[in-house]
């Protein structure tokens, strides 16, 4: 399993990159997980029955309808708990946005469209594999992304 992280401040085009990266890889038949931080505390809608059984503390959550399902679980995982099961569930590619501390192989994206310029040296980021500013990297971001998959010579 493979596992890169997409970190950057808010507004640097980390979803937008990862949608893309998510588009390839399914392209070429791989299984992709999504591990998103998020830092906001919003909960479920506490009116509906699945918000009902996650305020009344159920440990897991999980919500099947057509098609998918949703699992909540409380209280939240750390990362390399949900890294493991997806290694166990054989995932091939492991996207995760955010959690800039941890130590897993990770790009960063320099220019929030909101608040400019990041310094990435003062916020003490290590296994930093690249760098892109998505005004102006989006495609050479896109081209990384296919060498670091081992997949950009295959056909689709």
């Amino acid at each position: 399993m493979k596992t890169l992280q997409v970190t950057g401040f808010k507004n640097t085009g980390k979803t937008t990159l990862i949608l893309d990266f998510v588009k390839f890889l399914k392209s070429h038949g791989q299984t992709v997980a999504i591990i998103k931080r998020h830092h906001s505390a919003e909960s479920v809608n506490p009116s509906t029955d699945t918000g009902k059984f996650f305020e009344a503390g159920a440990d897991y959550t999980a919500l099947n309808m057509p098609g998918y399902s949703v699992m909540m679980e409380q209280p939240e995982k750390p990362l390399t708990v949900q890294l493991q099961r997806y290694q166990n569930e054989g995932v091939d590619f492991v996207l995760v946005e955010g959690f800039k501390n941890e130590n897993y192989s990770k790009i960063i994206l320099t220019y929030s469209f909101t608040d400019g310029d990041t310094d990435i040296n003062e916020i003490g980021l290590t296994n930093v594999l690249n760098r892109f500013d998505m005004r102006y990297d989006k495609e050479k971001a896109e081209q990384w992304f296919k060498e670091w998959s081992n997949l950009s010579n295959e056909n689709v």
